[in-house]
């Protein structure tokens, strides 16, 4: 059924429609255009007297519009500035071409009707705003591979990965057990254990070739990162971006307390030392007790060069 009221901000664009729809379809029936706007024959008439006073600046019989319904079939004339369909804006075309490329890398590799859809629309939305290079809001990497990560840090598993290590221009197979995402620099970034290495790694997202799950090797939980969660709690004196980045805190006040948890004990000194004065450890005792030794450790190291 067709509608009888429509809101102002509708019915704004349903004109803006109806000036090149009826250029292309001269001589349509009322009802019939009607039918195609899903409105009554009633709002149509009023949509058209409405049109039928539009036109240029002067708005004498010359610039006005002209536009015959009474025989109930509907024809248009002096029309021509408005005869193309509606355009976007160029802020509104690059916030399109943005939103785009966040979808695009949030889409697995193995859809590729979807993928092949957005770069066809980006293209065409690229030459229509003469864009002269490709706009990003993501670092280039793979959504399947962002997809395993994920999944991995999720259900505390392995993955076994191949990675583009830009220093050496070499292609590695490594194991890894992923312990969390994080971003610094404009660049997102995978901290892991590395069964390779035999130690702890930072791997950058976007040059991790491909990532599937793995079996955890037996020495894992040898090695310090545990197949249970290890709960700690710190308190925030300062929360800069690396601190509310690195523990993933979002609005909290300072000097509030706050619990967490982790896989990896290693992680959690690595971070609470990364952190300087900005953060205390307050529980676990032992892992507190360790974070202070080796803080101690480094001053002395300090005093004595």
């Amino acid at each position: 059924m067709g509608k009888n009221v429509s809101a102002p901000l509708l019915r704004t664009a349903r004109l803006l429609d109806l000036v090149p729809f009826l250029n292309t379809h001269q001589g349509i029936a009322l009802k019939e255009l009607a039918a195609h706007f899903d409105v009554t024959p009633t709002q149509m008439s009023a949509d058209l007297m409405t049109l039928w006073m539009c036109g240029l600046p002067g708005y004498t019989p010359l610039e006005l519009m002209d536009l015959e319904f009474e025989s109930g079939y509907v024809t248009i004339k002096n029309a021509t500035t408005l005869a193309k369909p509606r355009t976007i804006t160029f802020q509104e075309g690059v916030a399109l071409l943005l939103g785009l490329d966040l979808v695009a890398s949030s889409i697995p590799e193995d859809r590729t009707d979807l993928l092949t859809s957005v770069e066809s629309l980006r293209q065409r939305l690229t030459k229509m705003l003469g864009v002269p290079i490709k706009l990003s809001v993501v670092a280039a990497a793979s959504g399947t591979v962002s997809a395993a990560i994920s999944q991995a840090v999720q259900a505390n598993s392995g993955l076994e990965i191949r990675y583009h290590s830009l220093y050496k221009d070499q292609v590695s197979e490594r194991t890894v057990m992923p312990i969390d995402l994080f971003n610094t620099n404009g660049h997102q970034y995978m901290r892991a254990y590395c069964f390779t290495a035999n130690d702890y790694r930072e791997f950058r997202v976007d040059r991790i070739e491909s990532a599937i799950a793995a079996e955890v090797p037996a020495q894992f939980s040898a090695h310090g990162v545990n197949q249970e969660k290890i709960n700690f709690e710190i308190t925030a004196k300062s929360l800069s971006r690396d601190v509310a980045e690195r523990f993933a805190i979002t609005d909290m006040p300072l000097e509030a307390t706050i619990e967490l948890s982790s896989y990896s004990r290693q992680w959690i000194e690595r971070s609470v030392m990364a952190s300087g004065s900005a953060v205390v450890l307050n529980l676990p005792l032992d892992i507190r007790s360790e974070v202070a030794k080796k803080a101690q450790l480094m001053l002395n190291r300090y005093k004595e060069a």
